[in-house]
């Protein structure tokens, strides 16, 4: 039997450097914030390179080899030295043009040499962020807490509520456009359409203005009310086109068998289309999870700041540099996202293949 071998191509050894360097970019960042948030210091300066680890420097000096550790170069010949009645030593001027440019006269060269260790890791971090703010951290007799639970609560909120929002409302409008014909159908479809070209910015002072008069500006109602509002134009859309690609004979089935047509939907519809449903569910809860500029507009009050708004005043402005205490918040913000991807990756990935729901 002839064994058959491979031949790697150049766009396959240029694809595959591609993908470790772009892994190695993704990886780093995520290693050294969590090693950032194990750490006791506030500050980055004192952060090592290398995640883990803790970076000594010290200064090693060397004799210099440019002007053999006289630090003087060309013709010149440095006069002996001399002293003063009282004993010290006169400094002697040596010219500019014969100074080393190198050691710069000293005869030394002075080098950083660096030490790497392994660092003990410290959950100091986390228990000031999950410490109450009219509470002394454990062990701290000045540092106080942070109001991070409350925040993640608030974030928390409005996530789930946008999601179940959206869920419903753009589950239900795809469906009713994909299967139902209705005057003006066309029109709304088109406005939707419309809608979209808009960038979110445009309407931001408008959308002030209108929560402002309903007094929901620093509420979190409002920015639900805004969030689940916004993503129905793109995912009635999303739902539709999904809808389109399902055989209607599924329905029409269940319609022979008696089943009305609310329950044809509840019943049959929506499991045939839970991958779409599972990925309309992830990308309404990521949304608003880190969303920054909108909750910072109509957010006041700092027991109703949402994540985003209250990690990055730790290191806004001159005085707030709790570099190290904001790793040990992302980390924990990341939390939800790995459940949510873990738990629906296997339809995730069905509702990209575009697998499900298909004859």
């Amino acid at each position: 039997m002839r064994k058959l071998t491979s031949k790697a191509t150049p766009i396959g050894i240029t694809l595959n450097i591609i993908l470790v360097i772009n892994a190695l970019i993704v990886v780093y960042p995520v290693l050294f914030t969590i090693s950032s948030s194990f750490t006791k210091s506030n500050s980055l300066a004192q952060t090592s390179v290398i995640p883990f680890t803790v970076q000594t420097d010290s200064d090693v000096s060397e004799v210099c080899k440019n002007c053999g550790g006289t630090g003087i170069i060309g013709d010149y010949v440095k006069p002996e030295t001399q002293y003063d009645e009282f004993g010290f030593e006169i400094p002697v001027e040596i010219p500019e043009e014969n100074i080393c440019p190198v050691c710069h006269g000293e005869g030394k060269e002075f080098r950083v040499s660096h030490k790497f260790s392994v660092r003990k890791p410290s959950l100091y971090q986390y228990r000031r962020l999950l410490t109450s703010p009219d509470k002394l951290v454990k062990g701290e007799t000045t540092v106080h807490g942070t109001n991070y639970k409350i925040w993640y609560l608030n974030t928390l909120k409005i996530a789930v509520m946008n999601t179940l929002i959206t869920v419903f409302v753009c589950t239900l409008a795809g469906y009713i456009f994909s299967r139902f014909e209705f005057t003006g159908r066309k029109q709304i479809m088109g406005g939707l359409i419309v809608l979209q070209m808009f960038p979110s910015f445009i309407g931001m002072v408008a959308t002030y203005v209108i929560l402002w008069k309903f007094n929901a500006l620093n509420t979190l109602w409002g920015l639900v009310l805004v969030y689940s509002a916004g993503s129905i134009p793109f995912n009635s859309q999303l739902m539709k086109g999904y809808f389109d690609t399902m055989s209607k004979d599924i329905a029409e089935a269940a319609y022979i068998d008696g089943a009305s047509p609310l329950v044809a939907f509840i019943k049959v519809i929506l499991p045939s289309a839970q991958p779409q449903l599972v990925f309309l569910g992830l990308t309404s809860f990521t949304g608003p999870w880190m969303d920054y500029i909108f909750p910072r507009m109509i957010l006041r009050s700092d027991d109703k700041k949402t994540l985003a708004v209250g990690l990055y005043e730790m290191i806004s402005g001159r005085s707030n540099d709790n570099f190290t205490m904001f790793a040990a918040g992302a980390i924990l913000v990341a939390v939800p996202f790995a459940i949510l991807f873990m738990a629906g990756q296997k339809t995730l990935l069905m509702s990209m293949a575009g697998t499900s729901g298909k004859e």
